[in-house]
């Protein structure tokens, strides 16, 4: 009798099954952000998707409460998730699990209600006018959990795309592509398009290549000035990324002479790159507001550092591979942070007779100019597995129980068995889709290590700098000059101690009787422990 109530009353026989039922269930989960609530939460979207005979009006409804309700506890999840990305536990990891699963099935559900409404449910002709809304929320679910893969260096799947494909086609085709809305409260208006370019831009970014900071510096500066790319039908000038809406395969870099086709769709960075530039140019003169910033937690350092990013592989031509990788079978030493690497990469002693030039050769009066102590050195380097290797680059894997410090950015000293000599570089790119691979860009591979003694500058005096930057209580600090890297500018290129860059600083190298003068002159990259930057040989009284 009850079953026969339900189906005459057109209810789906489920707790849920319309808002206000919803209200009542949902009203006596705790209060407070809790992994179990957003669990239970995330079995609710996924019931109520998979429930058949929700009118679509009332799926909409109560997948929208599902979403009010658990999007806060996802939000403070996700913080805490981030705030303890590089401890790499079991806690940490239930959350990042717990987030993937509600995301994927948030949008899985928002689909589901486009769905009922492409075929005519029962209701569909009351929610029109959300649908916009219910496809932007869609793919906003699916971007926040493809940015959670790429945190844990984990690829998205080359199904993941048709799902985000199939909802933009149908919303070009009932014009709903381009209509404003607000996804949630306090947002300023994006549309499904956006939404879309938004996923899109941040996978041809290459996020495998960001620390996680960046990475979500990246997600934000998107989120902003995505609607701002270029998009069109046809292949046109400004459009150099591609899209097939019917094959479902991951965007790409544009083939010369591609023609046109019924699900093609032609993408760029367009007004978005000209508003970053306008926003990097902002940042090198610290002129930017606190709502600038993305929040309070991004320096302006990184802030130039994700911008040229962006810049580099959403622009014309962006970065690919100059150079043939050879596979490589053997064993590598690696060391990371700044002191271990100076300890081991050619050192400049005081008064060890070392003339340093400026076309950076070493000229050395005595040969011994490698002093290493051993009680001095930091760091045990940790072996890792050699798999290939190019002219100034090289993947490794990383076995288990090592490089637990490895992330993109990280600054590390490499040195190969052929090798008598360490060189120098950086984390480049991370994928745990198959055990744990990175690849490292080389710097140099005969860096010259050094101390700098710290001048200052005429409005950067030593004595202001506590006030002025918030960062710097040191007079000497550590570098690594890179004579074989390609110059900037025409200006050489080293490395420093993170946040330790101003502009027009000048700095002694301390050699002794061959001390030279050098001035701060391009800030190029903040990387997750280091700073690169351009420098110029400095004359007294000369600007």
């Amino acid at each position: 009798m009850l079953d026969w109530i339900k189906h005459f009353s057109g209810k789906p026989d489920h707790p849920l099954r319309d808002l206000e039922a919803a209200q009542e269930v949902l009203a006596g989960l705790p209060e407070g952000a809790t992994l179990e609530t957003l669990q239970q939460l995330s079995h609710w979207v996924a019931s109520v998707k998979e429930t058949p005979g929700f009118a679509c009006d009332d799926r909409l409804a109560v997948m929208r409460l599902l979403d009010q309700k658990a999007g806060p506890q996802a939000a403070i999840l996700f913080q805490q998730f981030f705030s303890k990305i590089h401890q790499q536990d079991r806690a940490a990891r239930n959350i990042w699990d717990a987030l993937c699963e509600y995301w994927g099935r948030l949008g899985e559900g928002y689909a589901q209600c486009v769905a009922d409404f492409e075929h005519g449910e029962k209701g569909a002709k009351n929610v029109e006018e959300e649908m916009p809304l219910a496809l932007a929320r869609a793919l906003r679910a699916f971007s926040l959990q493809f940015k959670l893969r790429y945190l844990r260096f984990v690829g998205v799947e080359a199904r993941a795309w048709m799902p985000l494909y199939r909802m933009y086609a149908f919303a070009e085709l009932k014009q709903f592509d381009t209509v404003p809305v607000v996804a949630y409260a306090r947002e300023v208006h994006t549309t499904v398009r956006a939404e879309l370019q938004k996923v899109l831009l941040l996978y041809l970014a290459a996020p495998h290549e960001f620390p996680p900071v960046q990475l979500e510096l990246a997600f934000h500066i998107l989120a902003r000035f995505a609607i701002s790319a270029e998009w069109s039908r046809v292949p046109r000038e400004g459009c150099n990324f591609l899209i097939n809406l019917a094959a479902g395969e991951a965007p790409l870099h544009l083939p010369s002479r591609e023609m046109s086709g019924a699900g093609k769709r032609f993408l760029g960075g367009g007004q978005a790159l000209a508003k970053l530039a306008e926003l990097r140019v902002l940042s090198e003169k610290n002129m930017l507001s606190d709502e600038q910033r993305f929040g309070k937690e991004f320096s302006a350092a990184q802030i130039i550092t994700v911008i040229k990013h962006l810049e580099a592989y959403l622009g014309a031509i962006p970065p690919s591979r100059r150079y043939a990788r050879t596979n490589v079978a053997a064993e590598v030493s690696v060391v990371h942070g700044l002191k271990p690497i100076c300890q081991r990469a050619t050192r400049i002693e005081l008064g060890s007779g070392v003339a340093l030039s400026e076309d950076l050769d070493l000229k050395a009066k005595t040969a011994n100019i490698m002093k290493l102590v051993a009680e001095e050195i930091e760091s045990t380097p940790e072996t890792w597995l050699q798999k290939d290797q190019s002219e100034w680059g090289l993947g490794a894997d990383i076995p288990p129980d090592t490089g637990k410090w490895a992330e993109p950015g990280k600054l590390c000293g490499i040195k190969l068995r052929a090798e008598k000599g360490w060189w120098v570089g950086i984390v480049r790119s991370m994928n745990a889709d198959h055990g744990l691979h990175c690849g490292i860009r080389i710097f140099s591979k005969r860096p010259v290590s050094v101390w700098l003694r710290v001048l200052g500058a005429a409005e950067h005096q030593a004595a202001n700098w506590a006030s002025s930057t918030g960062s710097f209580s040191y007079d000497y600090m550590r570098a690594i000059m890179l004579p074989d890297a390609l110059k900037s500018h025409e200006h050489p290129v080293m490395i420093l101690e993170n946040k330790s860059y101003v502009p027009g600083q000048l700095c002694e190298v301390m050699m002794g009787e061959h001390s030279r003068l050098i001035k701060l002159v391009e800030f190029l990259e903040e990387g997750e422990d280091y700073v690169r930057a351009a420098f110029a040989w400095h004359q007294p009284g000369k600007a």
